[in-house]
């Protein structure tokens, strides 16, 4: 009976790894997503910065290039530390992870599906 619940216990360990690293996997692909829609975001902002350069003159352009970059340089910052804590609460909490991801994932079905 022992050797049953040892067997079991691996088994639900080997399933809770596989999963854990399913979802390290999953969260690579979203933080890879992450960084091309900040870089995307950067080369329009820039964009609208150069656009703005070009009818502002002087301090008031320097001012609102300067105040774009602080927020694109804020928002960079913040998903960094949400990409961060993501990966660390996954980590500490596999199963409840895979549950959201799947509940996620589920209500994304419906909403797709019904478009």
């Amino acid at each position: 009976m022992s050797d049953s619940a040892s067997n079991a216990s691996k088994r639900a360990k080997a399933a809770a790894d596989k999963a854990t690293r399913e979802l390290e996997a999953r969260l690579e692909a979203l933080r890879e997503e992450m960084d091309e829609i900040l870089s995307t975001l950067g080369k329009k902002t820039e964009t609208k910065a150069d656009a703005l350069a070009d009818i502002f003159s002087g301090e008031a352009a320097e001012e609102v290039l300067g105040e774009l970059r602080a927020i694109v340089t804020e928002i960079k910052e913040k998903a960094v530390a949400a990409e961060k804590k993501v990966v660390e609460t996954a980590r500490e909490n596999p199963l409840q992870t895979l549950l959201v991801a799947f509940g996620v994932g589920f209500l994304a079905s419906l909403l797709l599906r019904n478009k």
